[in-house]
């Protein structure tokens, strides 16, 4: 059952699927921004180069935002960096109005930190079942990096849709595995994600565990201060919902989203390790998404090897 609360706090997930710090800008910034209402001469250097990172934003990265603009929206998780002023695509600046939801009301990923949009109004409930939500009541849906820590993403994507109206937009953001700390990890098959679907896997589903306890590269997670702690935060994902159930590359994403119907206007691999997704709920107009050749186009010019071996 979704809860809404009184207030509305400003949670955000933080950047836990980086490199580490030598491996890029972003990386070699990202933990030198100082405390919050602080601005240290490091902190300094990561505004700039958030600053000239959004002035070369490419232009499909704009139009996915233009493509909710006046839309009340609906965001699992959030609200996010990603969709804000200096974010990857700056959704909030676009939107009427914006409800997030969490699964609780502390989460590892709560923070008082500022965001460029004040919701209206905060949800506590499962992002996957969205029982106590009308259908079609809202334009649009926000995600960001949200999708992996589910453990049923077909079922979820299905209830996202629900919830939008014909003609609204579903808009992901995902991590792609290449730049990830899950770069050791198999790509999670369809197959797989539909037998999840059949079997309505549940939060509490452990089949990942081992494998991502192998394979997961610490080094690559800073928000991991220990292999201890991040070892039990897996045993109690079913309370925490740290671990990334699934893996995915861009043709995985685009693939996820066509299964469930939805129609894929705008998908862009960017670094250093972002999957956007722009997708329309049907509405019985003829479809306008993007075709396997300039899906192929796309794949070629990805930032990520994996992605280029997918078109070749």
């Amino acid at each position: 059952m979704l809860e809404p609360t009184r207030d509305c706090p400003s949670p955000r997930r933080r950047a836990l699927h980086t490199r580490p710090a030598d491996r890029s800008p972003a990386g070699r910034f990202a933990d030198e921004r100082g405390e919050p209402g602080t601005l240290t001469d490091r902190g300094l250097k990561w505004r700039l180069y958030s600053e000239l990172q959004a002035a070369r934003r490419d232009r499909s990265l704009t139009a996915a935002a233009d493509a909710l603009r006046g839309a009340v929206a609906l965001e699992p998780g959030g609200p996010s960096e990603l969709f804000g002023r200096l974010g990857l695509t700056p959704v909030y600046s676009r939107l009427a109005a914006l409800d997030i939801l969490d699964y609780a009301e502390r989460t590892l990923w709560s923070d008082d930190g500022q965001i460029d949009i004040k919701p209206r109004r905060r949800l506590i409930g499962e992002a996957g079942k969205l029982e106590a939500v009308a259908d079609h009541s809202y334009d649009a849906l926000l995600a960001s990096h949200v999708l992996e820590h589910l453990a049923n993403p077909l079922g979820a994507l299905a209830e996202w849709q629900r919830v939008v109206r014909p003609g609204g937009h579903i808009l992901l953001v995902v991590p792609h595995r290449d730049g990830t700390f899950d770069h050791l990890r198999p790509v999670t098959t369809l197959a797989h994600m539909r037998e999840d679907a059949e079997r309505q896997t549940g939060e509490d589903d452990a089949t990942h565990r081992e494998e991502i306890l192998a394979l997961h590269d610490l080094e690559l997670d800073p928000g991991a201060p220990s292999r201890e702690v991040f070892e039990q935060r897996c045993r109690d994902n079913a309370e925490t919902r740290s671990m990334h159930h699934h893996v995915f590359v861009t043709r995985t994403v685009v693939d996820l989203c066509r299964e469930t119907g939805l129609e894929v206007l705008i998908v862009r691999p960017e670094l250093p390790f972002n999957i956007l997704c722009l997708s329309r709920v049907p509405d019985g107009r003829n479809g306008e998404g993007i075709g396997d050749v300039e899906l192929q186009r796309i794949l070629g010019a990805s930032p990520f090897a994996s992605d280029r071996e997918r078109a070749a």
